[in-house]
C-alpha cells in the first residue's frame, strides 16, 4: 500500500465564523459540509483548494499552533509577479489580516520555486501563500 495523496488536514479554530471570513471571504477558498456541520452530522466546516480539504475544527482548548504552518498555492490570471503578490498582500493588511515582516520571499516547495508570503489567520496559525 503507497500513501497517493492527502484527503485533508485538520484544523482547530476558535472561531468557525472568522476563519471562514480568512479562508473563504478573504482567500476565495469554497465552502463544503457548513449545512452538516450546523446539523451535528460532522464536527468540522471543510473549505476547499484544489480538491484537498481543510477541515476546521471549533475547540475551546487552547490551541498551540508554535511552528505548524499550512501552505495554500495561489494561481491568478496574471503572471505570478512580485507585483501581484504584493498587491495581495496589501489587500490582506487592509482587512485587517497580520502579513509577516519582510514578506514577500522567493520560497522553494513542492513545485518549485515561487513567490510566497506569511500571513496568521485568525488563531495565529502561519499560512504560506505560494505562487504557483
Amino acid at each position: 500500500m503507497d500513501v497517493v495523496d492527502i484527503d485533508h488536514v485538520a484544523l482547530r479554530v476558535r472561531d468557525v465564523d472568522r476563519a471562514l471570513e480568512f479562508y473563504h471571504d478573504l482567500l476565495g477558498m469554497a465552502i463544503r459540509d457548513r449545512d452538516r456541520f450546523e446539523t451535528g452530522e460532522v464536527p468540522y466546516v471543510a473549505v476547499v483548494a484544489g480538491g484537498r480539504h481543510l477541515h476546521l475544527v471549533p475547540t475551546d482548548d487552547p490551541i498551540d499552533v508554535g511552528g505548524e504552518h499550512v501552505c495554500l498555492l495561489l494561481r491568478s490570471d496574471g503572471t505570478g509577479t512580485r507585483a501581484e503578490i504584493d498587491a495581495l498582500l496589501d489587500d490582506l493588511r487592509a482587512a485587517g489580516v497580520e502579513v509577516e515582516a519582510d514578506e514577500p520571499h522567493e520560497r522553494y516547495g513542492a513545485y518549485g520555486r515561487d513567490w510566497a508570503a506569511y500571513v496568521r489567520d485568525p488563531d495565529g496559525r502561519r499560512v504560506e501563500l505560494k505562487l504557483h
